[in-house]
């Protein structure tokens, strides 16, 4: 899905209806839709594992672990060019993908495994509070502000003392 919208915005560049910023930006919002679904599903499905513990394994959450902080990287390249409607596009996904990990880290507290398993467990949490602050901070800095009219009045000020 993530290729044929790309394709078609490339096509709408070639005959003029999008410009090659749009294109860029586009498939890059497409493609956190796609990853926080993914990691969605694979976290909620590990939630539902550890009601079994003798099952779930630390393998599992070692993968989740790693996928998560490469998504981390991939947003936190991106958030000072995410938009109001970037933003709405996966706001809501992330928003109830941290949920789901919140949610797996208290189950993971309740099942008591080998130290390794503890170290992922806690690695999970640090992966939360990264994502958790990153969203925070989207949202914050690169939403919020930009409509602050004080905040815009005093950049003005700034940009015209520095100028003069």
């Amino acid at each position: 899905m993530y290729s044929v919208i790309c394709v078609n915005l490339l096509l709408h560049i070639l005959i003029g209806i999008v410009e090659l910023s749009t294109l860029e930006f586009m498939c890059q919002t497409t493609l956190i839709s796609n990853s926080i679904s993914r990691l969605s599903t694979r976290s909620y499905k590990q939630r539902m594992d550890v009601i079994t513990p003798d099952l779930y394994r630390v393998s599992q959450l070692a993968r989740l672990n790693r996928d998560l902080e490469q998504f981390y990287d991939m947003l936190y390249d991106q958030w000072r060019t995410v938009t109001e409607d970037d933003y709405n596009s996966f706001g809501r996904q992330l928003c109830l993908m941290l949920e789901t990990i919140k949610g797996l880290c208290r189950e993971l507290k309740k099942i008591t495994k080998d130290k390794r398993f503890a170290e992922e467990t806690e690695r999970l949490k640090m992966n939360y509070s990264s994502l958790y602050e990153l969203n925070s901070d989207i949202v914050n800095f690169a939403i919020k502000l930009p409509q602050n009219a004080r905040f815009n009045e005093v950049i003005s000020e700034a940009s015209r003392i520095l100028n003069a």
